[in-house]
């Protein structure tokens, strides 16, 4: 039995909705029609029509051309959120959904049925609409068509048809309270309530949609797709139906995915899901039928806290910049989302703006509608050389929600960052004995277990959890491989890879464990055939760049004991997420158990990062003592020089450089600096024009570069 959910503001909120701006409904193609929809207040005895009803009308509305009605409990969260933090409930609905009409409503019994009295706000006036039901599928056919003639008064026969049609397929009283709260994107669906309701109301497609959805959430690939194909002959031309099962079918990788969206836009253009939906396909496939940016800017306008839109339209930016701005200006309709906060944060490092995004968590957790235990815990995000910063917005954090596992986390997290690996295993194991079903808790664990080299206790910990099996054994190959103990993980892998040599994620895991173990023969070959199998994989393109710059600086394989092994890995998975402070530590631990060429090149380039081209510099030496004659570490050591103003010894190193490898182009742009900083501007001029010519990608660079030059002489 489903408990009674807070939502405070309800029927109370008509009040203040009333001033809502007065703007005409009938806006045409181009803006689309904006409702929110509230839970409504009910009584005991009909609790299951409070998400029930409203999540009907959710569906039945999403059937009108040009109109879209967000989730319930998105518009629930929210206005919870102004209670909570003293915001002006009407003002905050108002900023961050700008709708155009607001839909509350109380459910009583009543007349030997149930009646729903219905406010529509508009217009800056507040219509009450008084309808009744036997059952919950007549009460909602009554209350969406009277909302569907308040907010679209002009709609046409057609649409106000579907709209019914829609509502018939809300279920029994025994389904409606599963459904709605699936339906609602409020926590806490299950699979086996909604597995039971689909059999009670085994006709109602919206049900079986929403019993697929669930099944997909909950990892149940292949029966989720069999209920969404079921769904979708149910209800052909159900907009928000065919939307839900789209989203199934492209979570599973299943045929139909595209085609579903389509159906679902045919109904309603400015079915918010379904455009985003059409636009990842369309990616993805290489579809060029639609213009995937046109998609995602219009399932924007039609909701605009639709965080998932934003940062798909954001990784379609031609620069960080743009895409910068554009996460930014999510911020106002969805200031409380840490997906979107955290896409900011990690754009921010990517620009090597530590400092900055330390700033920007800080200003965000300011802001009382931002604020909250997640959004504290993405000070896990900032690296080593912003610890203090990070420990004092987790502090402040735990000081407001003692009781968050997920700050309990982030500062774990913290811990194994700094190579506390007995404080964070302290904090964790009495985490995980209170929380023993939490992935994430036990992920960590298993984590900080690999670290210290307990393999076995790793994988009891996820076994545990998870049960044994292939799919543990490669979650274990993943796990190790982020804890620097790529032998556990192939260890693994060769099984793994034995009996399923096609599958092109494990045979990038394998490559990359072989890489990280110092085999790049072996390494390169596995990695080039998992992107045969899949072009597409990023693991394997950066271990296949990262194994071919290893082996342009040692000429071959490399051999590491296993602690100096261990740290290495650590250390470039440190550079995989920019955390260059620690990079640097691991590299100097890997050092410190074994004095390699390659190690003392790595450590300087942490270095440098970091922004100590000093330290660099030594580092530099050691590992020009092992690769005397390699362009790369002369390339590095002459930038470092140049930083740190040494442009005769930097003119040296870079000369060696191109002689080294005349194809080298960073290396003639850097050659061209050092020219520039002496003064010697024709030479600049011809080294930043070969750099050019060599890399293409180096062009734009060179050229502002030359225009400045000849600025200098006077040329322009």
């Amino acid at each position: 039995m489903m408990l009674r959910r807070r939502f405070p503001f309800l029927f109370a909120l008509l009040a203040i909705v009333s001033a809502l701006p007065g703007a005409a409904l009938a806006q045409g193609a181009s803006e689309p029609t904006r409702v929110v929809i509230l839970p409504f207040d009910t009584d005991a005895a009909v609790s299951s029509y409070q998400l029930g009803l409203p999540t009907a009308l959710q569906h039945a509305l999403n059937q009108l051309p040009g109109l879209y009605v967000p989730p319930v409990g998105d518009a629930a969260l929210v206005a919870n959120k102004a209670t909570d933090s003293g915001q002006d409930v009407q003002a905050l609905l108002g900023r961050l959904f700008d709708a155009d009409a607001v839909v509350t409503g109380r459910v009583t019994t009543g007349g030997g049925g149930v009646v729903a009295d219905i406010n529509v706000a508009l217009g800056g006036a507040v219509t009450p609409h008084q309808v009744s039901g036997a059952d919950p599928a007549a009460l909602a056919v009554a209350a969406a068509e009277a909302v569907a003639r308040a907010v679209r008064p002009q709609a046409s026969a057609d649409a106000l048809a579907s709209v019914r049609v829609a509502a018939e397929q809300t279920p029994s009283v025994p389904s409606l309270s599963p459904t709605g709260l699936a339906a609602s994107g409020l926590p806490g669906a299950r699979v086996a309530d909604l597995n039971t309701a689909a059999q009670l109301d085994a006709g109602s497609a919206w049900v079986v949609a929403e019993y697929a959805r669930a099944l997909a959430l909950a990892g149940e690939l292949e029966e989720a797709v069999t209920q969404a194909r079921r769904a979708a002959e149910l209800a052909p031309s159900d907009a928000e139906v065919q939307a839900l099962v789209g989203v199934v079918l492209d979570a599973a990788g299943a045929e139909g995915a595209l085609e579903a969206f389509e159906r679902a836009l045919a109904v309603n253009p400015a079915h918010a899901v379904a455009l985003a939906g059409r636009a990842a396909v369309s990616v993805r496939t290489g579809a060029t039928d639609t213009d995937p940016t046109a998609d995602l800017e219009a399932a924007i306008a039609a909701y605009p806290r639709f965080v998932d839109a934003y940062v798909r339209l954001a990784g379609r930016q031609q620069n960080a910049q743009r895409a910068l701005q554009v996460l930014r200006r999510a911020e106002s309709h969805s200031p409380e989302s840490v997906l979107l906060r955290g896409s900011v944060m990690r754009r921010l490092l990517d620009a090597n703006d530590a400092a900055g995004a330390a700033t920007y968590l800080s200003q965000t957790v300011a802001d009382p509608v931002a604020r909250s235990a997640s959004m504290y815990a993405l000070a896990r995000l900032l690296p080593a050389s912003q610890a203090a910063a990070a420990e004092a917005l987790l502090a402040e954090g735990r000081e407001l929600y003692p009781d968050s596992v997920d700050l309990k986390l982030a500062q774990a997290e913290r811990l194994l960052q700094s190579g506390d690996l007995a404080g964070a295993e302290g904090l964790l194991g009495p985490l995980y004995t209170q929380n023993p079903n939490s992935v994430a808790v036990a992920n960590l664990l298993a984590v900080v277990q690999a670290q210290r080299g307990d393999l076995e206790g790793a994988r009891r910990t996820v076994e545990a959890l998870r049960g044994q099996g292939a799919d543990v054994d490669r979650t274990l190959a993943e796990l190790y491989l982020a804890s620097g103990r790529a032998a556990g993980a192939l260890a693994l892998l060769e099984q793994l890879v034995a009996e399923e040599p096609e599958d092109a994620h494990l045979q990038a895991l394998y490559g990359t464990a072989l890489m990280r173990l110092g085999r790049l023969e072996q390494g390169e070959t596995v990695l080039e055939r998992a992107l045969e199998l899949d072009p597409e994989s990023q693991l394997a393109g950066r271990s296949l760049e990262l194994l071919r710059q290893q082996r342009e600086l040692t000429g071959g394989d490399v051999t590491f004991n296993e602690e100096a092994g261990v740290a290495f890995q650590q250390g470039l998975y440190a550079l995989d997420v920019n955390d260059f402070v620690a990079a640097v530590d691991a590299f100097g631990r890997s050092r410190a158990a074994q004095e390699t060429g390659l190690g003392a090149f790595y450590q300087g380039y942490a270095r440098q990062l970091a922004g100590d081209p000093r330290g660099a510099l030594a580092d530099y030496g050691v590992a020009l003592e092992s690769f005397p004659d390699s362009d790369i570490v002369l390339n590095n050591l002459g930038y470092a020089q140049l930083e740190v103003g040494r442009f005769d010894l930097a003119l040296d190193s870079l000369r060696r450089a191109i002689a080294a490898n005349p194809e080298n182009a960073q290396a003639h742009l850097n050659l061209g600096v050092a020219y520039y900083a002496v003064q010697r501007y024709e030479d600049a001029i011809a080294a930043f024009a070969e750099a050019g010519r060599l890399d293409p990608g180096l062009s734009p660079t060179a050229e502002t570069l030359i225009e400045d030059v000849r600025e200098r002489l006077g040329q322009r």
